[in-house]
């Protein structure tokens, strides 16, 4: 594995019944880089991320930081991810879910970084102790990302981040992701928005029917174009 990437994925494929899915796709992403995957619903975005997380089966290698799948718990401790699916447990409090995942992942001080992330995010007291079946899809998508902050890991996996915010929220946002970026941390998203895409990442790699192209970085006439190119 390059020294210089957090996360390298070679050869990987997955494919349902359909015929369709990933393949054959490789790529790494190095400390202090944004990589935006960005491509049409169904294109294999979140089948990708799904298996970076340990989430789904796969052919190929998925490598952080040199550990491979067979050393999955290695894996998960050096990453964050953020599912397509924000699934929580509807009676469970964020703040109940910060202070186990402290536990969990054995890292001290997530929770005072989890109430601090809140404060960016807008939420308050109130919010962080009510049960999340009585918050709002904006107020969970933004306690998703407070959570998913709040862990101190050489990589973050994030499946459309940017979804439910409203605009001053995605400037937070952008603003949250170069942060880390400075801190020398590898950030991996997919996206539906090529404006993020083009404003934020170090390289785009646009997929369409499982294929992958890596157009460095790019602005928003060259992945519309790619994208158009490919569908």
């Amino acid at each position: 594995m390059d020294a210089g990437l957090v996360l390298q994925v070679e050869r990987f494929s997955r494919t349902y019944r359909s015929g369709r899915g990933v393949h054959a796709v490789s790529f790494g992403v190095a400390h202090g880089e944004i990589v935006a995957l960005v491509g049409p619903n169904g294109a294999g975005k979140t089948t990708l991320l799904e298996a970076v997380c340990g989430l789904a089966d796969y052919v190929g290698s998925v490598r952080v930081e040199g550990f491979d799948r067979e050393q999955a718990s290695a894996q998960w401790t050096r990453m964050a991810c953020l599912p397509e699916e924000r699934r929580f447990p509807p009676f469970l409090a964020g703040l109940t879910a910060a202070r186990l995942a402290e536990r969990f992942w054995e890292q001290p001080g997530l929770e005072d970084r989890f109430v601090s992330e809140a404060e960016r995010w807008e939420l308050g007291a109130a919010e962080l102790e009510t049960p999340t079946f009585a918050l709002s899809q904006g107020m969970r998508e933004k306690l998703a990302l407070a959570l998913v902050f709040s862990r101190v890991v050489p990589l973050y996996v994030l499946d459309e981040p940017e979804a439910h915010l409203d605009p001053v929220m995605r400037d937070r946002l952008e603003r949250r992701l170069a942060g880390l970026r400075e801190g020398g941390h590898a950030v991996l998203l997919a996206t539906h928005d090529v404006h993020l895409a083009a404003r934020l990442a170090d390289r785009v790699l646009v997929i369409v029917r499982g294929r992958v192209t890596d157009l460095g970085r790019a602005g928003v006439d060259e992945v519309l174009r790619a994208l158009a190119a490919g569908t």
